[in-house]
């Protein structure tokens, strides 16, 4: 069986580019069993999803659909208000480091 540390490279890189189909089905299989590293696999996700949002690479649905070019699910896709209020979080915190 996968170790966490291996499973967390995968969750690492399948934001970046697609897992073989052994790494993915590995993968798939440790999740189902570790409940930390399903967490962990959320985690990463949101991260992605508002570094995007920050950098204005966002996918966002184009048919009104649930779903993002990004294969992401209804219950991740962000909504606008959400996004602004990530945009502006941020431009704060990068106002105060910057005092």
């Amino acid at each position: 069986m996968m170790m966490c540390k291996a499973a967390t490279r995968l969750m690492s890189k399948q934001l970046d580019a697609p897992l073989t189909a052994r790494e993915r089905i590995s993968l798939r299989f440790h999740l189902m069993l570790c409940s930390a590293c399903r967490n962990c696999e959320k985690q990463f996700g949101m991260l992605h999803r508002v570094g995007n949002a920050y950098n204005g690479t966002i996918d966002k649905p184009q048919d009104g659909s649930a779903e993002a070019s990004s294969g992401v699910n209804a219950d991740n896709v962000a909504s606008d208000q959400d996004l602004l209020k990530v945009k502006e979080a941020m431009a704060e915190a990068e106002a105060r480091r910057q005092n």
